[in-house]
């Protein structure tokens, strides 16, 4: 008889891990708490064309791309968003365009040097010392003299927020490495997820038994197997399990294992981060702008909205490939600025605090161009996504590799393992990849487990 496997999870990694594990025989049945698969992977369609509330990016385009084949499909459209941008100083005005250049530049420059500083001296590194705090002291000992400059690099560092979801002053410089892209292109998933979730779950979903709006909350392991406890008050029998749950809801314990998770894999869920990424589109009667992407540093003329002064960022969905390109700006918030958005009560009040950025991007005319409709996320409110989105690595993080490292060898004497983006190898951490690339890894290790046995 076939071993039988519980998934916890309907997402990249739990899809994944189903489809390994079928092909080699096993029985496999997947529990979603939510009533679709994907997880993160979901669309809005108010606009009247789709936009993803979860990932946008391919990041990386080659091997290394544990879904670079999804990627590839016909059926997907990927765009590269160009160098076409501008930024804001904290006055209002735009940077001159040789100023930009040189800004973005030196910001890559200095945030690849801090990852690469991190690769080499990771055990010697101050735990709470931040990749900010790197980028503040070199460029203090080579622009003593240039506080203009040294301001400007700081700022544009402030940028890297948008990347890893969190601040990059709670950055870890100790585990900057962790944060290091997936080599090739990072290109914009123009035609959406959608069709990326669908085409990895085809031949999948017809051969498992998937349990849709069916939440596990318990996990019991024993010599004799694995209980499963669900929502709905009853209790389901396996030969093993793999928990593709979102590391923010091992975090938040909505799962109880009994036995106990032991004390080093229960530290290593605790001392990983947790991103608080969220994402607005906001639809305009036309495009007015010219641009691939607008960035607001410091804005200082929005002290009653933001008076932290966090930076600002869109990318143009109108340079997007027919049919999926319309006059739709996406902001990217991390951390406390999303927090602050998502927590507001009405659209006009969300809309309100993006106008003085939208405001003074070139051509705008309010009285053609007031914004018609308004998409934000809420994965921090989502108990199904952990209350938050995608790991992260901050400051105070004494052993973020081991930490990956425990997560994903699991418990193979318990029968017990995990999967996610937040346990993926190195260069996929935090990315689609890196969750298929987990769901494949943990059904390695039980097919693994279970030719051992026989």
């Amino acid at each position: 008889m076939a071993p039988k496997i519980a998934i916890v999870g309907a997402g990249t990694a739990g899809i994944s891990c189903a489809r390994t594990l079928l092909k080699h025989g096993f029985d496999v049945t997947i529990f979603e708490a939510r009533d679709r698969i994907g997880g993160r992977i979901h669309e809005s369609n108010l606009f009247g064309k789709p936009v993803d509330l979860g990932p946008n990016w391919m990041h990386g385009d080659t091997l290394q791309n544990s879904a670079l084949a999804y990627f590839k499909d016909a059926s997907v459209a990927l765009h590269d968003t160009g160098s076409s941008g501008t930024i804001f100083a904290p006055n209002g005005t735009q940077y001159p365009a040789e100023k930009v250049d040189y800004i973005e530049e030196f910001m890559w420059e200095y945030v690849e040097e801090a990852i690469e500083y991190s690769k080499t001296h990771s055990a010697t590194i101050d735990p709470d010392l931040s990749l900010y705090d790197y980028v503040a002291k070199v460029t203090l000992d080579r622009y003593p003299d240039n506080p203009e400059i040294r301001e400007q690099i700081l700022m544009a560092t402030m940028i890297f927020g948008f990347y890893i979801g969190e601040e990059v002053k709670k950055q870890s410089l100790k585990f900057a490495f962790l944060e290091e892209p997936s080599p090739g292109e990072n290109l914009f998933v123009a035609s959406g997820f959608t069709s990326i979730i669908q085409n990895m779950a085809k031949d999948v979903l017809d051969k498992v038994d998937l349990r849709l709006n069916t939440a596990v909350v318990g996990v019991t392991t024993s010599d004799s197997g694995v209980i499963v406890a669900l929502t709905t008050n009853q209790t389901v029998a396996f030969d093993a399990v793999v928990v593709a749950a979102p590391l923010g809801v091992l975090k938040k314990r909505a799962i109880t294992f009994k036995p106990e998770l032991p004390p080093r894999l229960l530290s290593a869920v605790d001392s990983l981060g947790y991103g608080r990424l969220e994402k607005v589109y906001i639809r305009f009667p036309r495009q007015f702008w010219n641009m691939d992407y607008f960035e607001f540093f410091a804005p200082e003329y929005a002290s009653a909205s933001n008076p932290a002064k966090w930076p600002m960022s869109a990318v143009s969905l109108s340079h997007l490939p027919e049919p999926y390109n319309q006059p739709v700006l996406l902001w990217y918030l991390y951390g406390d600025m999303s927090q602050k958005v998502i927590n507001m009560q009405s659209d006009r009040e969300k809309i309100e605090f993006f106008e003085p950025y939208f405001s003074r991007i070139p051509s705008y005319e309010p009285s053609r161009d007031e914004p018609e409709a308004i998409v934000c996320t809420s994965w921090s409110k989502d108990p199904c996504a952990g209350y938050g989105s995608y790991s992260c690595y901050t400051v105070g993080l004494k052993e973020g590799d081991v930490d990956i490292e425990e997560l994903r060898q699991g418990l193979p004497e318990r029968r017990l393992w995990f999967a996610g983006e937040h346990c993926s190898d190195v260069l996929q951490l935090a990315t689609v990849g890196g969750a298929y690339g987990s769901g494949t890894h943990a059904a390695k290790l039980v097919i693994e487990q279970f030719s051992c046995k026989n």
